[in-house]
């Protein structure tokens, strides 16, 4: 009888660890971890939150106004992260730069709201 070695092991316990099942159905987490490390991040929901609530679009200065006691660095480095990630995309209008959320921010903001409605009632 052949042994596992220990990297095998921890490799398929790492598979299945990785795996949410639900309604019969296997979902792997590893591809939302970049995103959910991303949202995790200090104002990331918040921002995601503003932009959202605008209904189209806001420019930097409206976040920053709209979001008690966070930096313009914070802020900034935020909105970077965002659009690398995909959730909102920045726009140039005649010199003026403001940032709206893509379709996948949308659906991500969207994904988010029962999980935060979840977590504000506690059941």
């Amino acid at each position: 009888m052949v042994k596992d070695k220990p990297t095998d092991i921890r490799m398929n316990n790492r598979n299945r660890a990785c795996m949410i099942e639900y309604s019969g159905t296997m979902v792997c987490v590893d591809p939302s971890l970049g995103i959910l490390e991303l949202i995790g991040k200090k104002y990331t929901m918040m921002i995601i939150g503003v932009i959202g609530n605008s209904g189209y679009k806001k420019n930097f200065n409206e976040i920053l106004k709209d979001i008690p006691f966070s930096s313009s660095t914070i802020i900034s480095k935020r909105l970077r992260e965002l659009q690398v990630g995909g959730l909102i995309e920045k726009i140039n209008e005649s010199g003026r730069i403001s940032y709206k959320l893509t379709d996948f921010g949308s659906k991500i903001r969207e994904a988010l709201r029962p999980l935060l409605m979840l977590m504000d009632t506690g059941q």
